[in-house]
């Protein structure tokens, strides 16, 4: 998510990484990311007004492209889409105030989750600002807040990303970037003009891609024999949460003790803190659909993003060139199948580092990186033909549920005045994925995992948030136990990096 570099103002081409979220988009695949802040306003006079709120917003602008920009595609999608400023930008569009009917954490929620689960007009600026007034009666928290929900395409940036840029926009300073004024025009005939002229580049590029993924796929194949890498996700058994999702979402959170996290650790030899809470999600999981009376044949898998920031050249821990996000997407097993929690997860553990070994390969990305040189309108269509294509209703490709993780920096937030007093994100539903987790890490004094999902498919989030409960509860019991068991005899070839499937 582009700051405040010298390209704000400017037409920027979209990487095919980006390019890939806004092709994929459509009414049960939307891609954005939300985060939602509380602001204490017990002692305001009044609660912000939507002038006021647009006013504020104003010099803010400065801090990101996307504020300012919208997508043009080229014509017969000859080259990638282009980040262009929207001279007829309305603030009014964006920011947007409403009061919250009803008092409690069911009300506010239930708020959220009206628009969240709805997309963002990609033929506008890709975010939204809402503001969320006289929210009152949530255990724990101040008698009166406002609540602040900033919503961006991921096309724009990942979940790093928009969580700093809301880092930015309530931090304390005064003191803002300019807002940046257009410095180049944009017409669709001298852009498809320009991309035709490119065609030749684009296929030699495109070869030599193809050429490079190749080899790359031929070397992980020698290594995957030798047992130096793990081989590729199998298909997993598909639950309720694989199927097509409605238009209604649902969500909560749940809070996790740091201390806790770290006993379990340290009762599992090189276990992290998100593998005790992909553990966690496991047992939750697995106890959910064995009360529905729907256990899974096998286990089950989460796709898990790892950012690839600094692991080879190119991947720079600032983004390069225009390219917003650099993830590689694990499948990981979750193991669901393991009763014993302290085994289940030394099983998880070492699957997650099986996981991280293989996309760190430099031939695993270097077969990756076939889509950096794709052209768009192979891209786009390969992405529809896709959508069309007919699955097996007994499986998923490789995950059942998404979970990803945030270390949630910056507490010291404002709003007009008022301090934020807690901060969390939600990641929207998806067909075929509906049901998906959050892990955000708050300076090492709270944990919460947030989860979002497909109201239909869990009508009860109460018991689902139980069941996270009792799970962690279980690791941290199972930990303290003086006759705590060690890692199973898969987890240890895992360890080993044997050719065990992940």
């Amino acid at each position: 998510m582009t700051t405040t570099e010298g390209t704000v103002g400017d037409v920027t081409r979209l990487a095919p990484q980006d390019a890939d979220f806004v092709y994929h988009e459509r009414e049960h695949h939307i891609s954005n990311s939300t985060g939602i802040y509380l602001f204490d306003t017990t002692a305001e006079a009044a609660p912000i007004t939507q002038a006021e709120a647009v006013e504020w917003m104003r010099p803010r602008l400065g801090y990101s492209g996307v504020f300012t920009r919208r997508l043009r595609h080229i014509p017969l999608a000859l080259d990638y889409p282009s980040w262009v400023p929207d001279p007829t930008l309305d603030l009014s569009d964006h920011v947007i105030v409403e009061r919250v009917d009803g008092p409690g954490w069911d009300a506010l929620r239930h708020h959220i989750a009206r628009f969240s689960g709805k997309p963002l007009d990609l033929t506008r600026p890709p975010w939204q600002l809402h503001f969320l007034t006289d929210v009152t009666g949530i255990d724990g928290l101040p008698d009166r807040m406002t609540v602040a929900v900033l919503r961006c395409h991921h096309s724009s940036g990942d979940g790093l990303a928009a969580r700093d840029l809301a880092l930015r926009i309530f931090g304390r300073t005064d003191d803002h970037p300019p807002v940046p004024q257009p410095t180049a025009g944009w017409s669709a005939t001298a852009e498809l003009v320009k991309a035709v002229g490119r065609l030749p580049r684009q296929w030699r590029d495109f070869h030599r891609g193809l050429t490079d993924s190749g080899e790359g796929a031929r070397r992980v194949a020698e290594q995957i024999e030798t047992g130096a890498i793990a081989p590729a996700p199998p298909r997993r058994p598909a639950t309720r949460f694989n199927t097509a999702i409605t238009s209604d979402l649902t969500f909560d959170v749940v809070s996790f003790s740091p201390s806790d996290i770290r006993a379990v650790r340290a009762a599992v030899e090189g276990a992290t803190f998100n593998d005790v809470l992909l553990a966690t999600i496991s047992g939750a999981l697995s106890a959910y659909l064995t009360e529905k009376g729907e256990t899974p044949p096998s286990s089950l898998a989460a796709l898990v993003p790892m950012s690839l920031r600094g692991t080879r050249p190119g991947v720079a821990d600032h983004p390069d060139g225009n390219r917003a996000n650099h993830l590689a997407l694990m499948a990981v097993n979750l193991h669901t199948d393991i009763d014993d929690p302290i085994q289940r997860l030394h099983a998880v553990s070492a699957s997650v580092r099986a996981e991280k070994n293989r996309h760190r390969n430099p031939d695993v990305q270097a077969t990756a990186a076939r889509i950096d040189t794709s052209p768009s309108w192979l891209l786009r269509l390969v992405i529809r033909l896709e959508g069309l294509r007919n699955r097996p209703d007994d499986t998923v490709e490789s995950v059942n549920t998404m979970v990803s993780n945030i270390p949630w920096t910056g507490e010291d937030l404002i709003l007009r005045g008022a301090p934020l007093v807690r901060s969390f994100g939600i990641l929207g539903v998806i067909d075929r994925v509906g049901l998906r987790h959050l892990i955000v890490s708050h300076h090492d004094d709270e944990i919460e995992i947030s989860f979002c999902a497909d109201t239909a498919m869990m009508p009860d989030t109460d018991r689902y948030k139980t069941l996270l409960t009792q799970s962690f509860r279980a690791l941290v019991e199972c930990a303290a136990a003086p006759d705590m068991p060690g890692p199973s005899s898969d987890s240890r070839e895992l360890s080993r990096n044997r050719p065990v499937r992940p």
